[in-house]
C-alpha cells in the first residue's frame, strides 16, 4: 500500500507466511489548508447572514414605516397599532414553525443544495415585493408576505446542518460550525445597522428590503454553480481533500447509497436531545425576544432617531460576533491544545452563554431610566453571551446523530421557532407603553427564569456522544494479531470500511 498526499485508512487482513494476518488501521494525516470544504461553509456562512439580515430587518424598517418623521418623509407612513407590530414581526416565525422538520427531513433524505437555492431565491423575491403589499393591501398583506417569507426561511437551518455534516472534518467541526452559526449574529447585526442607515437615506425605508433580496438572487447564482451535497459530487474539489473529508467522516455501516431510515420513536424519547430542545427553546425565547423588541424598547425609553436607534440596536449583536469568533478559537485551543472533554466544554460555554444573560436581564429592569450606558452595557451583556450557544449546544445536535443532524435541528428550531412567535404576542399583550419600564420587567424577568431552567437541564442530562439510534452499530476498530491455521487469506470483501472518530 502507497501512502501519498493523504491517508488510506483501511481494515483488513494482511497474509503473512501463510499462517499470521494482521488488522491494521488509523494512519492520519493533515488536509489540504485551503480547499473547496471552505467554500462550502463561507456559503453557509453568507446564506445564514442574508436570510437572517432579510428576516430581521422589520424590526427597524418597522419603527420607519410608522413613522416618518425618524427617517425620510418622503416616504409614506402607515399607522400600525401595537398588536398590529408584533403580528408582523412574529409572522416570520408563523411561517418557520411549520417548515423546519420538512427542511430537516428533506436535506436528510436529497441533500441541501438545491433546497437552500430555492429558500435563499424565494427569500430575495418575496423581499423584493415586500414595499408593495403594504401599499396594495394594508398591514394584513404585509403580514402574509413575511408570513409566506417565513415558509421559506423555515427549511435553511436543517439544510445548512445538514449540509455542514457532510464537508465538515471532525477535527475541524467546532470551527466551520461556529463560523456557519455566526451568520446568524452577522445577520441580526445587519438587518438592524443596515436597515437604519437605509431608511434614513434617500432611498427610503423600501430599500431595507430591496438591496438584501437583490443580494440573496446573486447569491444564489454563485450557489448553483460551486455548491454540491457532498465531496463526492463536486466539480472543484481535489482528490486528496475529498479523501481527507470522506475518511475523517464518522461512518456506519450502511452500504453505500443507502439512507438509514429515520428513527422517529427514537429520537422524540431521546431524553439527550428532548433536553437539548427544550435549551434551544429557552434560549429562543431570550435572543429572538431581543432581536424583536430591542429597537422598540430604545425607541419607547429613549426616544432616538431612526438611524440612532438601529445603530444601537446593532451595537449588542456586533458585540456578540466578536464573541462568537472568541468562542470559536477558544473552544479550538482547548479541546486541541488542552485536551478538555467535548461535555466539560459544551457544558461550559452554554452556562456562559444561559446564565449570563439572565443575570443582564434581571439587572436591566433594576437599571435607572437615567442611566443610559448602564442599559445599554446591561443589553450588550444579554446579547453578546448568547453567541456561546453555537459550541454550547447548537452543535449538539451534530454530537447525538450525524445521520440527522439537519433533521433534529429542524425539530429544536421548530420548538425554537414557536418561542419567536409567542415572545411577541405576549409582549404585545403586556406592554401596552412602550415608554413604562415596569411592563418591561415582567417581560425580561420571566426571560431569565427560563434560561435557568433550560441550562440546569442541560448541565444534569445532556450528553455529547452519538446516539445508538444514528444508524447500524459501527463495526469497531482496533488493531490486533490473530492466528491463522488455513492459507493465504483472500482479500476483503467490498471497499475498505472508514475509521470512526472520536472528536479531537
Amino acid at each position: 500500500m502507497t501512502i501519498t498526499s493523504f491517508s488510506l485508512v483501511t481494515k483488513g487482513w494482511l497474509p503473512i507466511d501463510g499462517a499470521i494476518k494482521i488488522r491494521f488501521h488509523n494512519i492520519l494525516f493533515a488536509g489540504p489548508a485551503l480547499g473547496i470544504r471552505h467554500l462550502q461553509v463561507l456559503f453557509l456562512f453568507t446564506c445564514a447572514t442574508l436570510v437572517m439580515l432579510q428576516q430581521m430587518n422589520m424590526s427597524v424598517a418597522i419603527v420607519a414605516i410608522t413613522n416618518s418623521n425618524s427617517s425620510n418623509l418622503d416616504y409614506p407612513e402607515y399607522h400600525l397599532t401595537g398588536q398590529q407590530k408584533s403580528y408582523i414581526l412574529s409572522s416570520t416565525f408563523w411561517g418557520c414553525c411549520f417548515t423546519q422538520l420538512l427542511g430537516g427531513y428533506f436535506s436528510s433524505r436529497f441533500g441541501a443544495k438545491m433546497l437552500l437555492f430555492v429558500i435563499s431565491l424565494a427569500t430575495g423575491l418575496l423581499s423584493v415585493v415586500t414595499p408593495f403589499s403594504i401599499a396594495w393591501g394594508g398591514w394584513k398583506l404585509l403580514f402574509g408576505v413575511r408570513l409566506l417569507q417565513g415558509l421559506v426561511m423555515g427549511g435553511m437551518w436543517p439544510c445548512l446542518y445538514t449540509h455542514l455534516a457532510k464537508w465538515c472534518p471532525k477535527k475541524e467541526q467546532n470551527r466551520f460550525g461556529g463560523i456557519m452559526t455566526t451568520g446568524l449574529d452577522c445577520g441580526t447585526a445587519l438587518g438592524f445597522a443596515l436597515s437604519g442607515v437605509l431608511s434614513a437615506s434617500p432611498l427610503g425605508w423600501p430599500s431595507s428590503f430591496y438591496v438584501p433580496g437583490y443580494v440573496g438572487i446573486v447569491w444564489c447564482l454563485l450557489w448553483l454553480r460551486y455548491g454540491a451535497n457532498s465531496p463526492s459530487e463536486s466539480l472543484f474539489i481535489s482528490l486528496a481533500e475529498r479523501k481527507y473529508i470522506e475518511l475523517s467522516l464518522e461512518q456506519s455501516n450502511a452500504p453505500k447509497g443507502e439512507i438509514p431510515p429515520v428513527p422517529w420513536r427514537h429520537i422524540l424519547t431521546s431524553r439527550p436531545f428532548l433536553v437539548l430542545a427544550f435549551c434551544k427553546m429557552s434560549q429562543a425565547c431570550s435572543f429572538y425576544t431581543l432581536m424583536q423588541q430591542i429597537p422598540r424598547y430604545i425607541h419607547g425609553i429613549f426616544r432616538y432617531s431612526i438611524w440612532a436607534n438601529a445603530l444601537l440596536s446593532a451595537l449588542p449583536f456586533v458585540i456578540m460576533l466578536m464573541f462568537s469568533y472568541f468562542f470559536i478559537f477558544l473552544a479550538e485551543y482547548l479541546t486541541q491544545r488542552r485536551n478538555i472533554p467535548l461535555p466539560i466544554l459544551r457544558k461550559t460555554i452554554n452556562s456562559y452563554a444561559s446564565w449570563t444573560p439572565a443575570i443582564a436581564l434581571v439587572a436591566l429592569t433594576y437599571v435607572s431610566d437615567q442611566n443610559v450606558a448602564g442599559i445599554i452595557c446591561c443589553l450588550v451583556a444579554a446579547v453578546a453571551a448568547i453567541s456561546g450557544q453555537a459550541i454550547g449546544c447548537s452543535l449538539n445536535h451534530v454530537d447525538l446523530a450525524p445521520n440527522f443532524a439537519g433533521l433534529l435541528f429542524g425539530i429544536s428550531n421548530t420548538l425554537m421557532s414557536g418561542a419567536g412567535v409567542i415572545s411577541p404576542l405576549i409582549i404585545g399583550f403586556v406592554v401596552t407603553n412602550e415608554s413604562d419600564r415596569t411592563q418591561w420587567r415582567s417581560v425580561f424577568l420571566g426571560i431569565a427564569a427560563v434560561l435557568f431552567v433550560g441550562n440546569l437541564l442541560y448541565l444534569i442530562f445532556g450528553e455529547m456522544t452519538v446516539q445508538p439510534w444514528n444508524g447500524p452499530k459501527p463495526v469497531e476498530t482496533g488493531t490486533a494479531v490473530e492466528n491463522q491455521t488455513a492459507g493465504p487469506m483472500p482479500a476483503p470483501d467490498g471497499p475498505p470500511s472508514m475509521e470512526k472518530f472520536t472528536y479531537f
